[in-house]
């Protein structure tokens, strides 16, 4: 029996309960039809409206979510390592707890229908977006522009010293009875700094070879006078001389780098131990080189004296950096990146994010 039939069946049956009329039953029928008909329309059209899994409004739907997370996830950038229109790889801060960045990489092949790949650090390479017909990435740069002043080491160089031949004297070192060099090399005016490699001076044992010694290089006073602020220092053995004459003793140093032009040093010979802890050769009067004169101390180095006349023999070997002509540097740091992706036949379905990089991660251009 057909829908109307039992309709109507049913319709009689409640006129007869009612008392209506054949008119008033043909007129109830006759709505109940129309009623039928409009929900069956509404069905069909609310089928009809849900989208196709596979069709153009879900893969829009999809792209657009491929994009929200690039997008997220380029916004916390801390360093962008490689990059191009069709690939950027970055890191991000410590997710999983092991203290090191997080390497993110999206990249498409540039062939239509190709997938979009993400890789998390060292993990499989995971499509996430199929059959994409374009992807494009711009960087919008900042560029700060600096002057930078380039400098020059030169070669190791003898930097200030002194010799002779005439009125040579012997300077003995005691427990309490200290010597030492004031010098201050002569610098081209572009020295931006200096550096002492290693020092020659001469000794000679003095009764039994016992003397155990320093060697130290110490910051000045205001009065060109040793301070006792020791910058690098090297132990010397009496026993490693001869005890008939002066051998040249030669100390490298390591850490005596970027000292000022306009700052000098102090060669201090401290005796550690041993009554006669050796002999240092030099000239005790007549010299007259300009900033460098022999120091001495007779209480252990607590005060010491200027002796402008006099100088030890010695050589102060090391290099000077000088300055070169300012030049223009230019760094770049990427402020907001810009994605376009397009999964669709036509423009329609392109799907456009931009991004701003709260890090500014540096580049090269």
């Amino acid at each position: 029996m057909t829908l109307q039939r039992q309709q109507y069946s049913m319709d009689r049956i409640l006129a007869r309960q009612k008392g209506l009329t054949i008119v008033e039953l043909l007129v109830s029928i006759a709505i109940t039809s129309v009623i039928m008909l409009a929900v069956g329309s509404s069905m069909m059209i609310t089928t009809a409206a849900m989208p196709d899994v596979d069709g153009p409004a879900n893969a829009l739907i999809t792209t657009s979510e491929i994009a929200e997370q690039l997008a997220n996830e380029l916004q916390y950038a801390i360093s962008i390592n490689n990059r191009s229109t069709s690939m950027v790889e970055f890191t991000v801060a410590d997710r999983d707890g092991f203290a090191t960045p997080e390497t993110i990489r999206y990249e498409w092949s540039g062939t239509p229908g190709d997938p979009l790949t993400r890789q998390y650090n060292s993990g499989s390479v995971v499509e996430v977006l199929d059959a994409v017909q374009e992807f494009n990435l711009s960087y919008d740069l900042e560029t700060i522009n600096d002057e930078v002043m380039p400098q020059y080491e030169s070669a190791e160089t003898l930097l200030i010293g002194y010799s002779s031949t005439v009125n040579l004297a012997d300077y003995q070192l005691r427990p309490t009875q200290w010597y030492g060099q004031y010098f201050h090399p002569s610098l081209p005016g572009d020295a931006v700094s200096w550096k002492v490699t290693r020092i020659e001076f001469f000794v000679k044992v003095d009764g039994q070879p016992t003397g155990d010694w320093r060697v130290q290089l110490q910051l000045p006073t205001a009065g060109d006078l040793p301070s006792g602020d020791v910058l690098e220092q090297k132990r010397f053995l009496e026993e490693t001389v001869n005890e008939s004459m002066y051998l040249k003793q030669q100390f490298t140093f390591s850490d005596m780098s970027g000292l000022s032009p306009q700052q000098g040093l102090c060669l201090v010979l401290k005796p550690v131990s041993g009554s006669y802890p050796g002999l240092l050769w030099g000239q005790d009067g007549g010299v007259s080189t300009p900033n460098s004169y022999l120091v001495r101390s007779y209480d252990s180095g607590s005060s010491w004296s200027a002796r402008t006349d006099e100088s030890l023999l010695f050589s102060v070997y090391g290099t000077v950096t000088t300055s070169g002509q300012p030049t223009i540097q230019n760094t770049y740091y990427v402020k907001a990146v810009r994605i376009k992706i397009r999964t669709g036949a036509d423009e329609q379905s392109i799907v456009y994010a931009g991004v701003t990089c709260l890090n500014r991660p540096e580049v090269t251009q």
